[in-house]
């Protein structure tokens, strides 16, 4: 039972990339309950594109175009649906 156990692999955790302190936009502040004024940018992303809807993922998409889509490309629990249309908007601009 033991050696069972320690076959299973704990899921890797993603390390941030971005992690400079960027104004949040007040439209933005109840995704990021657990900040005050300023976040990491990458926390800022990632929790628009998991619990954001399309104008507001059009948004953050439209002020950081490149980290975006970075970060819906690094992350797979990001929804299939905003995978494309990040990669729609990149590939259209």
């Amino acid at each position: 039972m033991q050696q069972q156990n320690s076959n299973i692999q704990k899921p890797q955790r993603i390390k941030p990339i971005y992690t400079q302190k960027v104004p949040i936009p007040s439209h933005f502040a109840s995704l990021l309950w657990d900040e005050q004024d300023t976040a990491p940018l990458e926390k800022l992303i990632l929790r628009v594109l998991q619990y954001g809807n399309y104008e507001e993922i059009h948004t953050i998409y439209s002020l950081y175009s490149t980290e975006t889509t970075n970060i819906a490309s690094r992350y797979p629990d990001i929804k299939r649906g905003v995978k494309f249309w990040v990669r729609y908007w990149n590939e259209h601009n």
